[in-house]
């Protein structure tokens, strides 16, 4: 008897716990992170690389649950997320120009890892049009799970790029990366 109470009053307790995570992703809703925008300047390419290159890196402090408190009027916090990805992310250029701009990159992708995860991950990876232009949204069609790099304080990018044509003056590389939180 104290075995089939017992074996019962586990399957009440796994029961109540997956009902209490059901009404939780139904109650919390899914929101858009903005992560602070980032500068990455670029000096000028005064001649093409056949491979891709490493355009820089850039470590900035973050709080995920002090963003999901924010942006839940306080109800929910980092525990509650079970899922982060990249929504989308815009990449331009500040001081773009006819003869500088996008279209003198072939490609470019993003990486970042955190002081909780340190393999890196890739975020988006994209192939620039040979058209002018000074700004570029991505919205990535197979967005990582970045929830365990998110657990961290400390996120550290890396710019990867690869040129199409010189440059004739420093650039300075805007990203502004919107994630979904739910």
């Amino acid at each position: 008897m104290k075995k089939h109470l017992f074996m019962y009053s586990i399957a009440v307790l796994l029961v109540s716990i997956s009902a209490c995570n059901k009404v939780r992703d139904a109650l919390m809703p899914a929101i858009d992170v903005d992560l602070p925008a980032f500068q990455f300047p670029i000096p000028a390419i005064p001649f093409v690389l056949p491979n891709e290159a490493s355009l820089g890196s850039f470590t900035t402090t973050f709080n995920m649950d002090s963003i999901i408190r924010a942006n839940t009027g306080g109800a929910f916090g980092a525990g509650a997320v079970s899922t982060i990805k990249v929504k989308q992310i815009t990449i331009g250029l500040l001081n773009g120009d006819a003869l500088n701009n996008l279209s003198n990159f072939e490609s470019a992708r993003f990486t970042f890892y955190s002081n909780t995860k340190s393999t890196p991950v890739e975020i988006f990876n994209v192939v620039f049009p040979d058209t002018f232009s000074t700004s570029l949204t991505v919205i990535p069609e197979n967005s990582p799970e970045l929830k365990e790099y998110l657990k961290g304080t400390q996120l550290t990018y890396t710019l990867y790029g690869r040129a199409r044509r010189v440059t004739t003056k420093a650039l300075t590389f805007n990203i502004q990366v919107t994630l979904s939180a739910k």
